[in-house]
């Protein structure tokens, strides 16, 4: 534990005009120093920092606090971390209450990781050197080129890239003269024990290479991109090797704890108040190199818990920019636990099919991914569209009912509006009615297989629930008198039908509109194979009983007004729980939004009653 007399002694030691002014420029006023806010975006200085009372304040934002936390915010640091840092720029030794044997534990350990950020760094400055001077990095400079990166630019230096070159042991031998123990550099990933004799070979050749930096600037590791063989040489007849290779995890490194490129986008994150999350550390680098600087990258690896919280540290707000092919929309779905678990906002922007960031933006240009990642939607919406996105109007029946099997959760958890928003896209998707979709997310989704066995016990035959009774009147009805779909008044009531026989009716009607575009009869066989297993037998009899018009219009619309009175009810009952929900937790405003809806279902559960009483009287 760390005394408070030793915190006090860094505080008064450690001039924050001066920690402020490595990333704020600052201008004197008086007895105090103003400048633009680096924790939002602004075009007139607000941000204020008194040297006399040790703190900042910015006006705009209203972000305050000492030099602790203002190194802890724009560099993302816990406050540990930041009096380590805080205390070595001092000069002050760091006192705590723990014994001399811990306190030498931990020095030592310091001691050792510090080593390893030493061997990086002298690795990193050696592959940066080898890019300009070694005879075989003309390839990798004519990457950088065709990417569009310049050799000499800022973007080079500031990723640390370089070239790994061409043989065994280049860097062995560079490493050895430096006086660095193989050891020590085979535990950061760098060099690796030869399978026979004694030695070490070089890790990564003839590669080009990024350096992996911490959120302090430390070099942690380094990833490769292979280039095509050097003139002259052949291949060794194993096949192509990797496309990447990354270095191994290490006592400084972690890939599942590592952004790479937060320690470069830091500062943009905080401007923007927004991060954009992209797959490959080149993506990465081609967007910094066109000025869209707030961008980060998982390490090979899905978008982690602790990545997202370690971005958590410097943005509330995220936009997934995950390719468009199916790894990607993997990758995607995978995110938004992880952003909801640490409290991120996630967006996702999708580019076109077959291509990424880099690609993009060497073919269209900075301007229009500018667009792109402005249009970014909502993470649910987006991925409420992949789930419907495989699917023509004209799929089965089956393959309708699983994607609302996956997206139903995500509806759920929407707010009223938005939720009604997605419902009436997901409809339109897959040709389904909006009141009769309303309906079956609200019930049970049972998974149902392309053709059920015939001799399966029908669910729907004695109907469980007088919803399902109700339904399965309606389907009965309209099965055995196909000809009365397409009415305005059977069309109302279609909404209000619910669980299996909204598929089955859907089915009914799209078999109908063929038949009629064709000029043929209903292909029965066909129709029937799309209709859910449950209710096949009774979809079947119905077909073959040929009910008269009329009789079919009156067990609809009775049928109809029932359901609207129990579906008017339910959701009565379901209003009067999420206002007491919305309430417990404080939150008046959506309590007030679903208060007035249900004022309206109380005016509409009133019409159905009467209309319910009107049918019975009838």
């Amino acid at each position: 534990m760390i005394g408070r007399e030793t915190i006090d002694r860094i505080r008064s030691r450690v001039d924050i005009v001066a920690v402020v002014s490595e990333t704020v420029k600052l201008t004197q006023r008086g007895r105090s120093w103003t400048g633009l806010c680096p924790f939002h975006q602004e075009k007139s200085p607000s941000f204020t920092v008194s040297p006399e009372r040790g703190l900042f304040h910015c006006f705009g934002c209203k972000t305050s606090g000492d030099v602790f936390k203002f190194v802890e915010l724009s560099e993302g640091l816990s406050f540990i971390e930041v009096l380590k840092k805080l205390a070595e720029r001092a000069g002050v030794e760091i006192e705590d209450e723990r014994g001399d044997h811990d306190r030498a534990s931990e020095q030592r350990a310091r001691k050792a990781k510090d080593d390893l950020y030493g061997i990086n760094a002298i690795a990193a400055e050696y592959f940066g050197r080898m890019l300009h001077e070694h005879p075989l990095a003309g390839q990798a400079r004519d990457e950088l080129t065709r990417r569009g990166l310049p050799i000499d630019g800022p973007v080079v230096e500031a990723f640390g890239i370089g070239y790994a070159p061409h043989g065994w042991d280049g860097l062995a031998v560079h490493l050895q003269r430096q006086g660095v123990s193989p050891a020590q550099a085979e535990h950061v990933g760098l060099l690796a024990p030869r399978s026979s004799g004694s030695g070490y070979y070089d890790a990564f050749r003839h590669r080009l290479l990024v350096a992996i930096k911490d959120v302090q600037g430390r070099v942690v590791a380094f990833s490769g991109r292979t280039l095509p063989n050097p003139p002259g040489v052949a291949d060794d007849g194993k096949g192509p090797p990797p496309k990447y290779v990354n270095s191994r995890e290490s006592p400084i490194y972690a890939k599942g704890h590592t952004l790479f490129g937060l320690y470069q986008a830091r500062a943009a994150i905080r401007t923007a108040q927004e991060a954009v999350v992209v797959e490959g550390n080149f993506d990465l680098v081609a967007m910094h190199a066109r000025g869209i600087e707030n961008v980060v990258a998982p390490m090979g690896t899905a978008f982690t818990e602790d990545q997202a919280r370690l971005l958590r540290r410097f943005t509330q707000s995220v936009v997934l920019l995950f390719d468009s092919d199916a790894a990607g929309r993997k990758a995607t779905w995978a995110a938004r636990d992880t952003c909801k678990t640490v409290g991120l906002v996630a967006r996702s922007a999708r580019l076109g099919e077959g291509k990424d960031p880099d690609d993009f933006l060497r073919s269209k240009g900075v301007e229009p991914m500018r667009a792109v990642l402005s249009n970014a939607r909502s993470l649910d919406e987006v991925l409420v569209r992949d789930a419907c996105a495989a699917l023509s109007r004209s799929s089965d029946l089956s393959a309708k009912k699983r994607a609302l099997e996956v997206v139903r959760p995500l509806l759920n958890e929407q707010e009223p509006a938005f939720r009604e928003i997605l419902i009436r896209r997901i409809a339109a998707d897959l040709d389904l009615d909006v009141g009769a979709l309303w309906r079956t997310l609200r019930g049970d989704i049972t998974h149902v297989p392309e053709r059920a066995s015939r001799s399966t016990t029908p669910s729907g035959t004695g109907g469980t629930t007088e919803e399902e009774r109700l339904s399965k009147a309606i389907g009965e009805a309209l099965f055995s008198c196909p000809d009365v779909l397409d009415e305005p008044d059977v069309q109302d009531c279609l909404a209000l039908v619910a669980g299996d026989w909204t598929f089955a009716i859907a089915a009914l009607r799209e078999e109908a509109r063929t038949a009629r575009e064709e000029r043929r009869p209903l292909d029965v066989a066909s129709l029937i194979a799309r209709v859910p297993g449950s209710i096949q037998d009774l979809a079947s009899a119905s077909l073959v009983a040929e009910e008269d018009p009329a009789a079919v219009r009156r067990i609809v619309r009775r049928s109809a007004v029932l359901l609207q009175n129990l579906v008017a009810e339910a959701r009565y009952t379901e209003l009067a729980r999420e206002i007491e929900r919305a309430e417990s937790q404080g939150d008046h405003d959506r309590a007030m939004t679903l208060t007035m809806e249900k004022l309206t279902t109380e005016r509409a559960l009133r019409k159905a009653r009467l209309e319910a009483a009107k049918e019975d009287g009838g």
